[in-house]
């Protein structure tokens, strides 16, 4: 179905659509970024509130040239920006690559579940092993030379040690990583269709797609980017304990902006996932990560980044992120009024509002005005 027939059955025009929340927020898109705001500030405290926003013009390097060292010296200027320790996250811009590799090895893993020849696999239920081997689509299925390939634009070498840390393996202990999950969704869907009595509902899991094809897959991760811990691949097989990787793909390069809105994002989650503040791991995880980049100043390449202007009346029109153009814009006046209440710091409308593209920056200061109740230059603010 196309967008615009979607925007159509939602009774809304599609400039409309492509600027919204990707997901439904409890109580609105309003509503649900004032009380998360608050609730953020409440748990981690007003202190990202006393930094000025970070225009990106400002804040990359000069000379970003969108190499990879480049796009990773950025990375670790917007982790110091949060005041999030980098030492043990790894930064990688081939998301696209790993996530194909990764569905290809857990294709292998698949055929080594049913063959019993890993020694984590050894003792399976001999039900779950049955269930692979009569359902799963991926036994067999992965292509070595297409898998080899993949292994050496991702810096894997031959020979693999047996310890990772310390030693340069590429993006290989997120390709396991990748594998490993991708397995178990394979094996949990052949469970589920192998204990499921009705035929009808057993055809109808069958037929259902159990993954993206890896080249859409890739595509649709380079534009969200991926967190995740590397300290476990296989049940009692450590990766590297204490490590983390951010993984974008590598579209990002092109634009800082976009880089630094993907990465705080997913740095996001490095602070978030292990937190107790409610949401940060449920389904609302991801607009949650995306104010609480907003809250740490990031709030500018996000609403820039929200939308591809130069998409729209395409067949694909690109957006990022998860709160939508709209609701970021709302954020950040969110924010901005928040903080200018807590220091006082000159006009309302600050500077830095220059620095948003012509829609979130009209979003941003209707926002304002109506947080206060009337325009801020007729009511001294």
């Amino acid at each position: 179905m196309l967008l615009a027939d979607v925007a159509e059955g939602m009774d809304m025009s599609f400039s409309d659509l492509v600027r919204a929340p990707k997901v439904e927020l409890p109580g609105g898109a309003r509503q649900w970024v004032d009380d998360s705001l608050r609730l953020l500030i409440d748990h981690f405290g007003t202190e990202p509130l006393r930094r000025s926003a970070v225009v990106p013009g400002e804040f990359v390097p000069a000379g970003f040239d969108g190499s990879e060292a480049a796009a990773r010296e950025l990375c670790l200027l917007v982790a110091e920006r949060m005041g999030i320790p980098s030492g043990r996250i790894r930064f990688s811009f081939r998301l696209e690559k790993v996530v194909e590799a990764g569905q290809l090895l857990g294709a292998t893993l698949a055929d080594a579940f049913v063959a019993q020849s890993l020694p984590a696999f050894r003792g399976a239920d001999p039900a779950d092993i049955a269930a692979v081997r009569k359902h799963s689509r991926v036994l067999g299925a992965a292509p070595s030379d297409r898998l080899a390939e993949l292994l050496v634009e991702c810096r894997v070498g031959d020979a693999v040690p047996d310890e990772l840390d310390g030693v340069d393996v590429g993006l290989l202990p997120e390709i396991q990583r990748f594998a490993f999950l991708d397995f178990l969704t394979e094996l949990v869907r052949c469970r589920e269709i192998a204990a499921e009595p009705d035929p009808v509902r057993r055809a109808e899991l069958l037929q259902r797609p159990d993954r993206p094809d890896p080249e859409a897959a890739g595509l649709e991760s380079s534009s969200a980017g991926r967190w995740t811990d590397l300290t476990y691949c296989l049940p009692g097989v450590e990766l590297l304990p204490g490590h983390t990787a951010v993984m974008l793909g590598s579209d990002v390069l092109a634009d800082p902006a976009v880089l630094m809105a993907a990465a705080s994002h997913e740095l996001g989650h490095q602070v978030l996932m292990p937190s107790d503040v409610p949401g940060a791991t449920g389904v609302l995880r991801e607009p949650l990560t995306d104010l609480f980049a907003v809250l740490h100043g990031f709030g500018i390449a996000h609403a820039n980044a929200a939308l591809d202007e130069t998409t729209l009346g395409t067949p694909t029109v690109e957006t990022f992120g998860y709160l939508g153009e709209t609701a970021v814009a709302e954020a950040l006046a969110a924010y901005r009024f928040r903080q200018h209440r807590l220091l006082r710091d000159g006009p309302l409308v600050p500077a830095w509002h220059s620095a948003l593209d012509p829609e979130p920056r009209e979003r941003f200061t209707a926002r304002l005005d109506e947080l206060i109740g009337g325009p801020p230059s007729v009511l001294g603010w």
